[in-house]
């Protein structure tokens, strides 16, 4: 009985999990084919969340958003986990010295989700990803910067999860070349991707830490990649480091852990060359 009451649970939160800000509405049979449930089993997991206001029906549509439960649950898991809005002036001052967009990101699950954008007011910007959208963990800085800090036992996880799609010539689709990429990001402690996810566009990120020096978020910077060339290259390394230890010491009243240390003083050394 437990079993099967944690099963239905396990299900009618796949069905919620599916929302995110590029797809914020559903049909049954659009729901169904997603998570390969039967139409029945589906429009009974609906039909259940829509009596606990988690869904709600779109009216005259036969399709469901979220309902005020959902958004009611939202708000509160946004004012205890408040990093975005702590996070969102240091992006500002970063995207306004880069020109470029700069992005919050965190892990979810085997997945990563943007929690937070500062667009480029240039004419030609990096604007795919809004808040709430889910990225792959594989590709790209601002993914590979958080899964590079997880366990390797972690990495095999989400590997066997969600394999290794490419999405350019330049994704890693290699299980033994991404770990080696990702155990060198650890060690240098930032992430650059060349055209990974996305053809033309480059991004540089770096994490986000607690006191226990624990990853708690990755930023980045990301634009296409004409502007973003060698020079530009070390320069918002050094950017993105420093204010990725700001938001730290912002979020969590730390001065810096010790290989955010080592980086700092990096960073000064060559700001004085």
């Amino acid at each position: 009985m437990v079993n099967s009451i944690n099963k239905t649970l396990a299900y009618g939160l796949e069905v919620l999990l599916l929302y995110d800000y590029s797809r914020p509405i559903f049909s049954v049979s659009e729901i169904s084919k997603e998570l390969k449930f039967s139409q029945s089993k589906t429009y009974r997991l609906v039909r259940t969340l829509v009596k606990y206001n988690l869904l709600r029906e779109e009216e005259g549509t036969a399709k469901y958003s979220l309902g005020l439960n959902a958004l009611r649950l939202g708000l509160i898991a946004q004012k205890k986990f408040n990093i975005a809005s702590i996070a969102k002036p240091f992006m500002k001052e970063l995207s306004v010295l880069t020109k470029e967009t700069v992005l919050l990101t965190a892990v979810n699950g085997t997945k990563g989700i943007v929690l937070e954008r500062v667009e480029s007011e240039e004419p030609i910007r990096y604007s795919l990803f809004q808040p709430g959208s889910t990225i792959p963990l594989h590709a790209g800085a601002s993914s590979k910067i958080l899964m590079a800090f997880l366990s390797e036992k972690e990495w095999d996880r989400i590997i066997k999860t969600e394999g290794l799609r490419r999405y350019t010539a330049n994704t890693i689709t290699n299980r033994t070349r991404l770990k080696a990429n990702l155990r060198q990001i650890r060690k240098q402690g930032y992430a650059f991707s060349d055209q990974e996810v996305d053809r033309e566009v480059r991004a540089i990120a770096a994490p986000i830490f607690n006191a226990m020096g624990e990853l708690v978020a990755g930023l980045s910077i990301a634009g296409p990649s004409y502007r973003i060339g060698k020079k530009r290259i070390k320069y918002y390394k050094k950017l993105v480091l420093k204010y990725s230890q700001m938001i730290s010491n912002k979020l969590f009243g730390i001065s810096s852990n010790p290989k955010r240390k080592i980086m700092d003083s990096e960073c000064m050394k060559s700001s004085r060359k």
